[in-house]
């Protein structure tokens, strides 16, 4: 059981806390996890009789404390709760990343998470979609304050005012102004006798509407499905599944050797089923018993866990996106990659005072697919390290598909090629960039020339290229002995669709109601993209 919890900022500064066990000073307790944090500290650590559950998400840490005498206490499930909340506080807040400023402007709203998904420092539950459907605390986006909302609600309140009275203005010119006199001296002391009547009968409503959201959230934190509540009700019942996978890949491509080749997959999927449908899928790695996908998976906790060992998962989805299947798998360092840089080669010309980089690729998938994305990334540290390169003179670049950009301040090449046909080897493209190098005999000639010439040098136009170099490189280290790793990686960044690298296939995908018993589209998708690490050691 958790004593207390918090988020703290980058600076381990609280920003939200929860004081579960009535801690007398929650600020003492921060302090002693300040003393005792560092980067590389475990995700517990123990101080001064107090146990530190901690976990770094973005630029927040999500914090929870637990005094050692807490006998009833499960360190790993609070982990996994701290861990779950962040994704939780995620979706419903409908950001990518949480910030600072998003959470001090949704303070109210936190602490409401916080008491429905923990009861006296036990987690209950953190599934998003349930938690939208009984928590109706408004979420305060970036750009929008307290002010504002309470402008935007007055100014609604005095539209709809002024709607009424224009409506009641019009009743009232249409009917003759006796009747209308006899007709209000007979409704005033109706509505005298019946004004609390309905007072006492809105109450009422209100009170069973509480009770209706209090009884819906029990039943559905206590029934054995607890991430799914009762009716969900969609016009067009559909189920969108992605299986996205991707590659990591390090290659030395001067040793020839392979020191990464894994796959990081992924099946999405997101949920728009009325009712308490049941799904079944079977997958061809679960059909072949492949050991290594089994060993290395982790589902949602809505698969059954004895359809795992049958041929298809059975499960019960909850209400929107959820992540059904996570995996890792190691391919075999004779596996040929995606896409393959056959020849990268750097040639000086120095009697033309010339040096060429080309960059040669091919790909390596089905001949049918097509690449959506694809980048390369040449770095050129080393490049101006040992050559002295004249920026004064335009830079050519001759390539087979796609540009290529040069940047500046971070010295590498960008070649965006897009669309890339697949192919077994058949399929290349290439890429060949020239620099001048500088040249001290004509630059001393032509310094010569304009003291003897009468005609001043013609201006130039445009940024003076060696002039920003310097600026933007003054600050690096001037060091030519030390070379950091990442000046010598050709990094790819592509995406392939309607493909996976490992030959992850959803087979077949059912979906059953047996009380409502509608027509339903599944929907399934394959996509493979690159990971941060697929580059290549030059």
């Amino acid at each position: 059981m958790s004593s207390c919890i918090y988020i703290l900022d980058e600076d381990l500064e609280p920003l939200i806390s929860k004081n579960i066990k009535s801690i007398p000073n929650l600020q003492a307790v921060v302090k002693l996890f300040q003393e005792a944090y560092t980067p590389t500290a475990p995700p517990i650590i123990f101080n001064r009789s107090w146990y530190f559950i901690h976990t770094k998400r973005a630029s927040l840490m999500f914090l929870s404390a637990v005094h050692f005498n807490d006998e009833s206490a499960n360190i790993m499930s609070i982990a996994v709760y701290i861990d779950r909340f962040y994704v939780l506080l995620k979706k419903y807040l409908g950001v990518t990343e949480l910030d600072r400023t998003m959470v001090l402007d949704n303070v109210l709203l936190i602490l409401e998470l916080f008491d429905e998904s923990m009861d006296y420092g036990i987690a209950q539950m953190t599934e998003p979609g349930v938690m939208r459907d009984y928590i109706r605390v408004k979420v305060n986006q970036p750009g929008t304050s307290i002010d504002d909302l309470e402008e935007a609600s007055s100014d609604e309140e005095a539209e709809k005012s002024a709607e009424q009275e224009s409506q009641d203005n019009r009743k009232v010119k249409k009917l003759n102004r006796q009747s209308f006199y006899g007709f209000l001296q007979k409704t005033q002391t109706v509505l005298s006798k019946r004004g609390h009547d309905s007072d006492n009968e809105e109450e009422k409503e209100m009170e069973k509407s509480d009770l209706y959201i209090n009884s819906y959230i029990a039943n559905t934190t206590v029934m054995p499905i607890s991430w799914r509540a009762k009716g969900i009700h969609y016009g067009k019942n559909e189920f969108f599944l992605d299986v996205v996978e991707k590659v990591q890949y390090v290659a030395d491509f001067r040793e020839g050797t392979v020191r990464k080749n894994l796959i990081h997959g992924r099946i999405h999927c997101k949920c728009y089923l009325s009712g308490m449908p049941k799904l079944r899928i079977a997958l061809n790695k679960l059909l072949q018993q492949d050991a290594q996908f089994m060993a290395h998976s982790k589902f949602h906790h809505c698969v059954a866990t004895e359809s795992l060992n049958q041929k298809e998962l059975e499960f019960v989805p909850p209400d929107g996106d959820f992540v059904l299947c996570e995996y890792e798998l190691k391919r075999h360092v004779n596996d040929i990659p995606m896409l393959k840089i056959t020849s990268f080669e750097v040639k000086p010309k120095l009697k033309k005072f010339k040096v060429q980089i080309s960059v040669q690729l091919e790909s390596h998938f089905k001949s049918r697919n097509f690449t959506s994305i694809l980048n390369v990334k040449v770095p050129l540290q080393l490049l101006f390290d040992r050559y002295q390169i004249d920026l004064s003179k335009p830079t050519r670049f001759k390539s087979d598909s796609g540009q290529v950009l040069f940047n500046l301040s971070d010295d590498f090449l960008l070649w965006e090629i897009g669309q890339m046909r697949g192919g077994h080897g058949e399929t290349q493209l290439a890429m060949t960039a020239e620099f001048s190098l500088f040249n001290r005999e004509e630059y001393e000639r032509e310094q010569e020339e304009r003291k003897h010439s009468m005609n001043p040098p013609p201006l130039r136009e445009g940024p003076k290229l060696e002039e920003l170099y310097a600026q933007t490189h003054s600050q690096k280290d001037s060091n030519l002995a030390i070379k950091s790793v990442e000046s010598q990686l050709v990094s790819i960044n592509f995406e392939i669709p309607y493909i996976t690298c490992s030959g992850l296939k959803v087979e077949y995908l059912k979906i059953e109601e047996e009380q409502l018993q509608y027509q339903s589209f599944p929907w399934v998708r394959y996509k493979t993209v690159s990971d941060e690490e697929y580059a290549y050691l030059t």
